[in-house]
């Protein structure tokens, strides 16, 4: 068959082992340029610029993590593996089994390094540059790796808040052990968890150092701060993260009495992002290599020359392994053209052309059956899918034993390919955007948070400058809606405006991890449904007929609300309590 192409991470004080900073394709770019390796204390001194690599090696850890991001969507009902079941979705994470397990570890060593960092480097004063003239350039990137140090501890302690806070055995709703210096193991293992509210505001207030020493965004001809450093923890990326802090600690799961000023923090954050930024934008096109989106708050790009998402996520007949399978449910989530749910009796939604007329990012997100465009319904980049039985496309087709188990494949983080991917040692020369803090998810958490805290989504709060449609309204218009009588209906009522809040979530943020937390903090975790697919059968007539069919069984409890702690750390720490269930 032709197919056609168009466009197409020490730990003692006497040695600090620092690995050297790759730029290959799980690096961190070329942004990031302080190699270290094997470096005493003393060499760390003299090598002045060099040693900001305490720093610099940390980012390697948040980049290019979109398969582990895909394995933990897998525990949701958004998608599945092809080549094997997911056994975790059972429900049964267990202490030794718990999808996030490596965080307590990486933050741990994340948050001492920043530490050393500052013991280090930092707090003796330690120049950069020689050179006469280089004051100005010195104290900007003194300045900058001090708030870039704070940032990263802060986003240590998120990832260990967002995986381990919960209801502990003893009723409390804790979080993780605060760390507030360089600690030795021995002090380490008789640390406790402190209460949930208190590694909030600890997150908060090294963001708010992060943001006196970090420029806003980094443009202007400020030495140290152009553009060139764009990649970098910001002023603006650090104000991103109170917003996603403070909404996690809003929610049902962590605030069981529903204190509704928690929920007008998380408004209110959430507006001071959007007003740094400028104001409410309407969102930037799709492009998940342009690594100039201002919507990407905070990314980080990987190499290019480098097509591992394309081998791992195209269909067989694109040449890929089609790795990634998102669910039917997920589609069905997917609007009409109008930007109606498929079930509304005004949505225009056939059956018996499933894919007709619906929401622009379907057609950007998704390979279905018949597909032929990274854009819309109705271009030519590559021949029609055949993701029917005996179709080259379904399970077995074109390559054997590869396929879809669900009769989908992940569009999402491709680009039009730019090469032929039928040939040897093809790659793209197109950038790899890996984004952790993005504007549309900012939107999307005003509008969830504002709706909580005051009702009324079509009124602006007093004290606030949006609605919280006004906000939702942007996420929607980047999807074609520039008119929009469904969010006009659902803005009457915090009810159903809850439920598109959190419909426009599962689908703007799909494949990011984002839907798996966001299952936990609205308990919603125990009403995920079953992963279903669809089988399709082609017809004499070249029509299709579809069945909808179960590929894998999700089961959870309330337990589930919260992770378990590591076995290990319990076996290490026995003042660590455990959360409830586990």
């Amino acid at each position: 068959m032709v197919k056609k192409y168009k466009n197409m991470k020490l730990n003692n004080n006497k040695i600090l082992v620092i690995l050297a900073l790759s730029l290959s394709v799980f690096g961190c770019s070329d942004f990031l340029e302080d190699p270290i390796q094997y470096t005493s204390e003393e060499e760390v001194i003299d090598m002045r610029l060099n040693s900001r690599g305490l720093v610099e090696d940390i980012y390697t850890d948040y980049a290019f993590k979109y398969f582990e991001d895909f394995s933990v969507e897998y525990l949701t009902d958004n998608g599945v593996l092809n080549s094997s079941e997911t056994n975790l979705a059972t429900g049964y994470w267990g202490p030794t089994s718990n999808p996030y397990n490596y965080v307590w570890q990486q933050s741990y060593n994340n948050i001492r390094q920043v530490y050393q960092y500052i013991t280090l480097v930092h707090d003796i004063g330690l120049p950069i540059f020689a050179e006469e003239g280089d004051e100005v350039r010195n104290e900007n990137v003194i300045r900058r790796y001090y708030g870039e140090a704070h940032f990263l501890k802060a986003w240590a302690e998120w990832d260990l808040l967002k995986t381990f806070g919960g209801l502990a055995t003893d009723g409390q709703m804790l979080g993780f052990p605060i760390v507030n210096g360089i600690l030795e193991n021995e002090a380490y293992a008789t640390l406790k968890r402190n209460t949930y509210d208190e590694c909030v505001a600890q997150i908060m207030k090294d963001l708010e150092v992060a943001i006196e020493y970090l420029p806003l965004t980094y443009t202007g001809n400020d030495l140290g701060l152009t553009a060139t450093e764009t990649g970098r923890a910001s002023g603006l990326a650090a104000y991103a993260l109170k917003a996603k802090v403070a909404l996690m600690a809003a929610s049902p799961a962590f605030n069981i009495t529903n204190d509704i000023t928690k929920w007008e923090l998380a408004a209110t954050y959430a507006q001071e992002v959007i007003v740094k930024n400028g104001g409410l934008k309407d969102l930037k096109a799709y492009n998940f290599s342009n690594v100039n989106n201002p919507d990407h708050i905070w990314r980080l790009r990987t190499g290019e020359k480098n097509n591992s998402l394309e081998n791992r996520l195209y269909p067989p007949t694109l040449y890929g392994q089609g790795e990634v399978n998102p669910s039917q449910n997920l589609i069905a989530a997917f609007p009409d053209a109008n930007g109606y749910p498929i079930t509304d009796a005004m949505s225009g939604f056939d059956a018996t052309t499933p894919y007709a007329s619906r929401d622009k990012r379907f057609y950007k997100f998704i390979f279905y059956n018949g597909d032929q465009c990274f854009e819309s319904e109705t271009c030519t980049d590559y021949s029609p899918l055949e993701i029917y039985e005996g179709g080259l496309d379904n399970f077995g087709g074109f390559i054997a034993n590869e396929g879809t188990k669900t009769g989908f494949y992940l569009k999402k983080f491709l680009s039009n390919l730019d090469f032929d991917p039928s040939s040897v040692d093809a790659t793209t020369n197109l950038p790899k955007i890996y984004v952790q803090l993005g504007l549309t998810d900012i939107y999307l958490s005003y509008a969830e948070a504002a709706n909580e805290a005051f009702g009324q989504p079509n009124a602006v709060p007093a004290g606030f400058n949006f609605s919280a449609k006004d906000v939702l309204a942007k996420v929607r218009k980047r999807a074609g809606l520039n008119t929009d009588p469904y969010l006009d209906i659902t803005a009457a009522n915090t009810d159903d405006f809850r439920k598109l809040v959190k419909n426009e979530r599962r689908i703007e943020l799909c494949f990011t991890a984002e839907r798996f937390h966001d299952l936990r903090r609205w308990k919603d975790i125990v009403n995920t449904e079953n992963v279903e697919g669809v089988s399709i059968t082609k017809n004499a007539d070249d029509t299709f007929t579809y069945q909808n069919k179960m590929v894998e069984e999700r089961a959870y409890e309330a337990k589930n609300y919260y992770l378990p702690l590591p076995y290990s750390e319990l076996l290490l720490n026995s003042n660590l309590k455990q959360n409830q269930g586990w």
